[in-house]
């Protein structure tokens, strides 16, 4: 599958996601590969998918893209400040002579009635609001729509106002074919106007409207909506902490339905309560219904009338999918087997983390591979020798002093009997006869020079 390498880097959420998980914290952004950037509702849903700690070729579905349907860039001017399309159409007239009409439907029907300040009274040809030209048959069908006009009882002489009233006027050569006065025509205040691109008007014959009230015309309107697609994220550990890399872009679906629009609000609304069903309201409802993906001629009924399905067409959305990538930490010895605690090999941990110290172990250095993983390499501790004890330093022994030899009175000289050669052990014996002697001759010696010296 081609994959697009468009690069384009969205950091507008990007303080508030790392608030959320600090996998991503070693970048300054999400480095997209895509048709367009990541949003920040997008960014943030990554990094809580992230959060989770998912393994490789886990998915996620970040929802909906947000659509703008398509718009004509018209918009409606609100309920008192319109203008109905059929108004735009119709010749602006006064009213001619001063009539009397029998009034045809509503509270007021069957009162002969002539009009208040007649020459005064304005409004629009009803006839000149057809496509074609104006054609009066013989003369004779000739109509006025006024928003609002005051009417006074022929029989009492009351008067009472009505609105949205449809007037019959001579034609031509002076003659009437009714002498109808029809309250109520909402049609003719459509608030539906000429401007409004989204509805085309095809109006056959105008002046049959007032006598049925509605019929001989039709809004069309070609309704189209945009189906927004889904993105998928998937986990691909041989991208780096932060890369999102597009696999397929993704591509809006749509649903578009024609149709076929009769506008006839109830005649028993009050007032001016038929202006809620707006050019807005009506195509909203048609929207809604091609959602639903009707089939022709299927019918739409609202309180604003009837819409008859003529066309429908449709396409599924694309959805994107998005690879992001995910970092392990790794704990390894020189020879790449895994740092070994009480017997059991270190984990490798989800994201990028510190180096730790393990007992036995010493570290050496940290890399990154190709795939953004993060390894720490250790080796096995040195053995420590033990140093010996320092010895105590002894005191030389001090010789002993001789004991001291008491002279004793000498005995008869006696001859010495032959001995042999001195055993061991006897020699001792033989000193301290020697040690007697010499004492003796020395305490002698003594005595005879202390007698010399006293004479």
């Amino acid at each position: 599958m081609k994959r697009i390498k468009k690069r384009v880097i969205n950091t507008a959420a990007l303080g508030l996601a790392l608030l959320v998980t600090p996998t991503l914290t070693y970048r300054s952004a999400i480095n997209t590969y895509a048709q367009a950037a990541l949003t920040a509702d997008e960014e943030a849903k990554i990094q809580a998918f992230l959060a989770t700690e998912p393994q490789n070729n886990d998915t996620t579905n970040l929802g909906k893209v947000k659509v703008d349907q398509s718009t004509t860039g018209y918009t409606f001017p609100g309920v008192n400040n319109y203008t109905s399309l059929f108004k735009t159409r119709g010749q602006k007239i006064t009213l001619d002579k001063d009539y009397e009409f029998t009034i045809d439907n509503g509270d007021h029907a069957g009162k002969t009635v002539k009009v208040k300040d007649w020459a005064n009274v304005k409004g629009y040809l009803v006839n000149s609001m057809s496509d074609s030209e104006p054609e009066f048959e013989n003369g004779l069908d000739k109509y006025m729509f006024t928003d609002e006009v005051t009417l006074i009882d022929q029989a009492d002489g009351s008067e009472f106002t009505v609105k949205n009233a449809v007037l019959s006027l001579e034609g031509e050569e002076g003659y009437r074919m009714f002498d109808s006065l029809w309250t109520d025509r909402y049609v003719f205040d459509l608030p539906v106007e000429a401007g409004d691109t989204r509805f085309q008007p095809e109006i056959e014959d105008a002046s049959l409207i007032p006598l049925y009230g509605n019929g001989y015309w039709t809004l069309h309107a070609t309704v189209t909506e945009m189906v927004p697609y889904e993105t998928i994220v998937k986990v691909d550990e041989s991208l780096k902490t932060g890369e999102v890399e597009e696999d397929v872009a993704g591509v809006l679906g749509d649903k578009t339905g024609k149709y076929d629009i009769m506008y006839s609000p109830y005649e028993d609304l009050q007032g001016d309560t038929y202006k809620q069903y707006t050019s807005d309201v009506i195509y909203a409802d048609l929207l809604e219904n091609v959602d639903t993906e009707p089939a022709v001629n299927d019918m739409l009924s609202k309180p604003w009338g009837d819409a008859t399905v003529t066309d429908f067409t449709s396409s599924p959305a694309t959805n994107r999918v998005l690879r992001v990538g995910i970092d392990y930490t790794h704990f390894v010895t020189e020879d790449g087997t895994p740092v070994t605690v009480s017997g059991a090999n270190v984990d490798k941990k989800f994201g990028l983390k510190d180096k730790e110290n393990f007992e036995g172990y010493e570290y050496v250095t940290t890399r990154t591979e190709a795939n953004g993983d993060r390894v720490h390499v250790y080796k096995k501790a040195s053995a420590t020798p033990v140093a010996p004890s320092p010895a105590t330093p002894t005191t030389p022994a001090q010789p002993e002093a001789p004991a001291p030899v008491t002279p004793e009175t000498p005995a008869q000289p006696v001859a010495p009997a032959v001995q042999s050669t001195p055993k061991t052990g006897d020699a001792g014996l033989f000193t301290s006869a020697f040690m007697l002697f010499t004492g003796m001759i020395g305490s002698v010696g003594a005595f005879v020079t202390k007698k010399k010296n006293s004479k």
